[in-house]
């Protein structure tokens, strides 16, 4: 077989095309957190987790294939396998390869901190409406306890 026909072309075309695809959810859910819209979350989170089996079937599929080979089922390995058949092309496509994966994770510490902003300004929110539900007759707490109402002074009173 010639390395044109190798099964690693074929796999890292379609483990590009996949990491593509989780790069555009995550850009997605990146926005959507940016712009408060919580709701468009459970769809892109489905899709999110489709794309991410996806990528790493193809992950474990090329890395067996370097195995068959008798490679280093890691990078070293496709480093070792391009390094002897020589295709710049194919160079290119494993260095684009690399590159989203990287993007990917930069994508996704950005998410992380966008939730926790979120989550930080909900529990803020939170706690002033707790505080403000805490003078209110009628009103419970978390654990579902009545709250008593606070005895009100007169704005007369000294």
């Amino acid at each position: 077989m010639s390395p044109n026909e190798s099964p690693l072309i074929r796999q890292l075309a379609a483990e590009s095309a996949a990491w593509d695809a989780l790069l555009k959810v995550l850009n997605e859910e990146e926005r959507a957190l940016i712009d408060g819209e919580a709701d468009r979350l459970p769809k892109l989170n489905a899709s999110k987790l489709e794309c991410l089996h996806a990528t790493g079937d193809l992950a474990r599929a090329r890395l067996n294939t370097l195995r068959d080979l008798v490679l280093s089922p890691d990078s070293t390995g496709m480093e070792a396998w391009l390094a002897q058949h020589g295709m710049p092309a194919v160079q290119a496509d494993w260095q684009k390869l690399r590159a989203m994966e990287e993007q990917a994770q930069a994508i996704n510490q950005r998410i992380g901190k966008l939730i926790d902003m979120r989550l930080g300004a909900t529990r803020q929110a939170l706690n002033v409406l707790l505080q403000a539900a805490a003078g209110q007759a009628g009103l419970y707490d978390q654990a579902g306890q009545s709250v008593a109402a606070r005895p009100s002074k007169p704005l007369t009173a000294a």
